[in-house]
């Protein structure tokens, strides 16, 4: 008996040893699109003696044999399919727990406070049909919108956060909400952010701030995810506010020349006018989201704002599903579509993919090979990205988001020689990647200013650490 559990043991051990071989050997060594998770999959770390011996290689392996063992989005398909049809909750409930940024069991009991109040079949925004076909589409901009001129957070006492260690901040528990407010003035907490994250970020923007010379200035903006805006949207006759109470921890831990645009206060007012500034199937706002939020942004440094309609947009032929699409389908108005837009500046201007920070190759300003958020400025390309104008303003910036800043990107052409692009995520972005740390960069090309364009800054480690390993103060 115990030569039989002996042999089958070995066997057992064989075929998996096979199987590990066969798709090691035939799975693709570079990055792939995954049309049902809207990202590139993980490429074949490089082996060299150093990746070995950091764990990075160990790391990255891990991570690409995740995303190719075969069949994989069958069975992701499948084991989605079977989560819902087992699942006790209900479609508002899905678009909840989707909307959570932190792990659900980092916001305690206001889960079932929160759920309760969920929008459930409560009406969306009418859509309108705009192209003949009967096929519903969202509101465009709407006609004679007073445009509300938006100021950053009111000026608060600074006591800037320097010299921060954050593997000696123990405090990590507190945290600030973001909540619904209801008509009777009662609250609903959606989601939660720890200080501690907050405490890191700040301490990031201040050492950023350090790289620029005197006259410099960094101008943060952390957008919303989607999740959270469809909630509010479809009851904007049962909520009166969208509220973050992440910016008012934040703003005091930094220093004067860096300010705090609130997104959804931005946002709010067309939001409530039926415009169509964030996808409903997607965790990503438009390019009229973003358009608006760069006009706060200029307004504020008493700039004049170019007029959306001096851009050149062109909106993709078909409807656009996001990643969200299977959670949120049930809370849409029927026959409502997601349509993607991807923007041009009217002005002359060239794009580059940026290696080795002085390595420059010339792109189309958006990827005409994809369809969906993925062709807009060319989403996952890596590392660096800058548009090259020929205003001959003086001066440069750098916008160091994730990707609601690829729709960002092509409005600040306007106001800057060079508009430089950085995503600090572990996937797209290293300092052996790019050539060199963020501050070589900024010394090379002399960026006068740096954009903050986030939407994870206060919830995972991710971006937050590979921007602190990139920085190179």
């Amino acid at each position: 008996m115990k030569r039989f559990w002996t042999i089958l043991y070995t066997w057992c051990l064989l075929l998996l040893l096979g199987c590990g071989a066969v798709l090691l050997f035939t799975a693709p060594r570079e990055e792939t699109y995954s049309e049902s998770e809207n990202r590139l999959l993980e490429p074949f770390p490089p082996l060299t003696a150093s990746s070995v011996l950091s764990g990075e290689f160990s790391a990255s392996f891990e991570r690409y044999m995740l995303d190719r063992f075969p069949l994989r989005d069958v069975w992701i398909a499948l084991s989605g399919d079977v989560g819902s049809r087992l699942s006790l909750l209900s479609a508002a409930d899905e678009v909840k727990l989707a909307a959570l940024d932190t792990p659900i069991d980092e916001t305690g009991t206001e889960l079932s406070e929160a759920a309760s109040d969920l929008p459930g079949s409560a009406p969306a925004p009418s859509p309108k049909s705009d192209d003949g076909s009967g096929a519903a589409a969202l509101p465009e901009v709407a006609s004679g919108m007073t445009i509300v001129t938006h100021t950053p957070s009111q000026a608060m006492a600074r006591a800037p956060l320097t010299d921060y260690n954050k593997d000696k901040d123990l405090e990590r528990a507190d945290t600030v909400d973001v909540k619904l407010i209801r008509t009777d003035g009662s609250e609903t907490v959606i989601n939660q952010y720890k200080k501690f994250y907050i405490r890191h970020a700040a301490s990031l923007f201040n050492r950023l701030l350090k790289l620029l010379p005197e006259d410099g200035h960094v101008y943060v903006a952390l957008a919303q995810r989607g999740e959270h805006v469809i909630q509010y949207t479809a009851a904007l006759d049962k909520y009166t506010a969208y509220v973050s109470e992440a910016e008012d921890y934040l703003e005091p831990l930094l220093d004067e020349r860096i300010t705090v645009f609130r997104t959804m206060d931005i946002l709010e007012p067309f939001i409530r006018a039926g415009e169509y500034v964030y996808f409903m199937t997607d965790h990503h706002w438009t390019v009229r989201g973003a358009y608006y939020v760069h006009k706060a942004m200029m307004e504020a440094q008493g700039r004049l704002a170019v007029p959306l309609e001096d851009s050149r947009i062109q909106r993709q032929s078909g409807s656009y599903r996001g990643l969200n699409y299977k959670k949120a389908a049930r809370l849409l108005p029927k026959g409502a579509r997601d349509y993607v837009e991807m923007v041009e500046p009217s002005i002359p201007y060239a794009f580059y993919r940026v290696t080795n920070i002085t390595n420059l190759k010339e792109y189309t300003l958006n990827d005409p090979k994809h369809k969906g958020y993925q062709a807009v400025l060319w989403l996952n390309m890596k590392p660096w990205k800058m548009i090259r104008t020929y205003e001959n303003t003086g001066r440069k910036m750098l916008l160091v988001c994730d990707s609601m800043g690829m729709a960002f990107a092509p409005f600040m052409a306007y106001y800057y020689d060079e508009v430089h692009i950085v995503r600090p995520h572990e996937t797209y972005y290293s300092t052996k990647m790019a050539g060199g740390t963020i501050k070589q960069y900024i010394d090379h090309y002399g960026i006068d200013d740096i954009y903050v364009v986030q939407s994870n800054f206060f919830t995972w480690d991710l971006y937050r650490d590979t921007l602190d390993r990139s920085i190179g103060d």
